[in-house]
């Protein structure tokens, strides 16, 4: 007798990169998107987090290289994603291709992540020789997934917007490796992942949030004083004129002159 859906265990995935190359492209990739939207507890990244998405069956299942989903808590406990559990499929998708599992990306993944619901699935080579394209993406439309233009008159070199992300996408070599760099086109930043540089970023975000707290901190002192020199300058006036009132009111009347 087959076990109850309730029943049904749904085991963590275990990741091995493929390479050092294709380990690093992985882990920046997925550096680079949490770091983004590090202030959001409703987006959840992830990498090599297995997707289950048929109750009660643990054989069918996936394990993106890096999702994306808005709209969940961003919870660390959380061992596996269950689309009935969760309401809905990841939103976007990284697979960052490896001689094994590069045709297997390009098919049958394809099909599944399109299938459970998948807004977008992007490809990235790490080696430069697997793919024609060292970056692909795709975005869902009626079932399918048909593949994103690159970006027009942004000057900026062959980058593909992802609508789901806000982010334009775009691959470099790195230490002889292909890894993906992030451009928000609201500010132009650029970002990779890299984890001295996020946290390079994080020190001068602190820096600068701390440099305007003290510019804060210096007005109100500034507003501060001035009010106090103000008060001061309505007591010396108020001053004078009880003192002018009292000389007034202790003056001598003038003689009127009879002739």
């Amino acid at each position: 007798m087959a076990p109850e859906p309730d029943e049904v265990e749904y085991p963590e995935g275990h990741w091995i990169a493929q390479s050092v190359g294709h380990g690093d492209a992985v882990r920046q990739a997925a550096t680079a998107l949490d770091y983004h939207f590090r202030a959001r507890a409703d987006v959840l990244v992830a990498m090599e987090l297995v997707v289950y998405y048929q109750r009660g069956n643990n054989k069918l299942r996936l394990q993106p290289d890096v999702q994306v989903v808005f709209g969940v808590e961003h919870c660390g406990s959380r061992g596996s994603f269950r689309i009935w559990e969760e309401g809905k499929a990841p939103d976007f998708v990284l697979e960052v291709a490896s001689p094994s599992t590069a045709e297997n990306d390009a098919r049958h993944k394809a099909r599944e992540y399109a299938e459970i619901g998948v807004r977008e699935y992007w490809r990235l080579d790490p080696a430069g020789t697997l793919m024609e394209d060292s970056l692909e993406g795709y975005v869902a439309n009626a079932g399918r997934y048909e593949q994103v233009q690159p970006v027009e008159g942004t000057g900026r070199g062959g980058a593909l917007r992802s609508r789901v992300l806000g982010l334009e996408l775009r691959s470099r070599r790195q230490a002889g490796v292909t890894v993906l760099v992030f451009i928000d086109p609201r500010t132009g930043e650029e970002f990779d992942g890299r984890l001295e540089e996020a946290e390079r970023r994080r020190r001068i975000a602190e820096q600068e949030k701390q440099a305007a707290v003290r510019e804060n901190q210096a007005l109100q002192q500034r507003v501060s004083a001035a009010e106090q020199q103000a008060n001061a300058a309505d007591e010396r006036a108020r001053a004078l004129e009880e003192r002018l009132r009292t000389l007034t009111a202790h003056a001598p009347t003038p003689e009127r002159d009879l002739s």
